[in-house]
């Protein structure tokens, strides 16, 4: 398994254990994996408490991130009070969503949890309200969006990016459709307060269980290994209602997806789990490796990888709808990419899928769709 998993979730002994093995070219190619999926904040906490020998530049780029990710974190947390506010006197529900939710509870320094942009649930009949209140404060849509069908374009006021969301999970035939519908209703009724004044955020019960969906279903695994930070705090933060988890969970039909992620994050960083009886007697090493993987893949990829995955979650006869649509989503986030000259385009993607990795992890994609389908 790769090593970053031991060096921030494991124990303190296993991290140094694992530092010691690791020569100035290891840690420079675990510090390209880490700037991908935005870890380098945590490996820089975590390795100032204790010599690991890493070479000075390299720490030196995570000291910076870490600075940089607080600087962003208090720029997006001063967006949100905005948005409550205005929201709040204009009559619009909003709740804060994944990290928001929970990293300004004082249970985690929101530096270590770097977000990317800020998701906040509204409801369809405000979308309109919703969007038109960003822009009398600033936002314009961001140019660089790709296409979503769970939010309205994102909007940016060039320090923070807003994602309006009217859907929390990704939907493929009208049974999933209304299974997500009748989920956000009741947890509407159950949002709490947030730490800002006019929003509100998912309860930490049903944040946990959205963030598993997100990461394993919607994502196969391929958005990070942050997800382990997540769970951790929400589990340490607390109070999840493990009755209710495990209900609303096989009311979405998602009971084998939070069985594997909670499984993998018992593994991996001891997380504490009460399963109610819904504890995974057929999940192996093979399973958790797989997990592993598909966690630290190359981010410019992931898409490529993921798409066989994704249609063996449905019925061949949406097989055709579903590939079109990822299709369309890949060019989006190609013509993103030419103008940030971060990801390749939609022929290199598909050369990397034909390739001896690409081809690797696309089996560790189907595999597990395959044992999630077990169910």
């Amino acid at each position: 398994m790769n090593p970053i998993f031991a060096l921030l979730w494991n124990d303190r002994a296993t991290a140094d254990e694992t530092a010691a093995r690791l020569d100035d070219a290891a840690w420079r190619a675990l510090d390209t994996q880490a700037a991908q999926h935005r870890l380098r904040p945590l490996l820089y906490r975590r390795a100032s408490e204790g010599g690991w020998g890493i070479p000075s530049d390299v720490m030196c780029q995570w000291q910076g991130s870490y600075q940089r990710s607080a600087m962003r974190a208090l720029a997006q947390k001063g967006a949100l009070a905005r948005i409550g506010r205005t929201f709040g006197a204009a009559g619009v529900s909003a709740a804060v969503l994944k990290g928001g939710a929970f990293i300004w509870s004082g249970v985690l320094d929101p530096a270590l949890r770097p977000m990317r942009d800020l998701d906040v649930l509204i409801r369809p009949d405000d979308a309109r309200a919703a969007a038109d209140l960003l822009r009398s404060i600033g936002y314009v849509v961001d140019p660089n969006d790709a296409p979503s069908g769970k939010h309205l374009p994102a909007m940016t006021n060039g320090k923070a990016v807003v994602e309006l969301h009217l859907h929390v999970f990704d939907t493929h035939d009208d049974r999933a459709a209304t299974r997500e519908r009748q989920f956000i209703d009741r947890a509407w009724m159950r949002a709490v307060p947030a730490e800002f004044a006019g929003m509100q955020a998912l309860c930490p019960t049903d944040t946990l269980l959205h963030l598993i969906v997100h990461a394993v279903l919607d994502h196969q695994f391929n958005n990070g290994p942050l997800l382990l930070t997540d769970m951790t705090t929400l589990v340490q933060r607390g109070p999840i209602d493990w009755a209710l988890f495990w209900d609303e969970a096989e009311r979405i039909e998602a009971t084998r997806a939070c069985q594997l992620a909670l499984a993998f994050g018992q593994r991996v960083s001891g997380l504490a789990v009460d399963w109610q009886g819904h504890a995974p007697a057929d999940l192996g090493d093979s399973q958790m490796d797989q997990v592993a993987r598909l966690m630290m893949m190359d981010t410019a990829y992931r898409s490529a990888v993921g798409w066989p995955g994704q249609l063996l979650r449905l019925p061949p006869y949406r097989w055709p709808a579903q590939l079109a649509a990822m299709v369309q989503r890949r060019r989006g986030e190609a013509g993103e990419t030419v103008a940030q000259n971060s990801e390749p385009g939609l022929a290199a993607a598909l050369h990397y899928a034909t390739g001896a990795e690409g081809r690797s992890k696309i089996a560790d994609a189907v595999r597990l769709s395959l044992w999630l389908r077990r169910g």
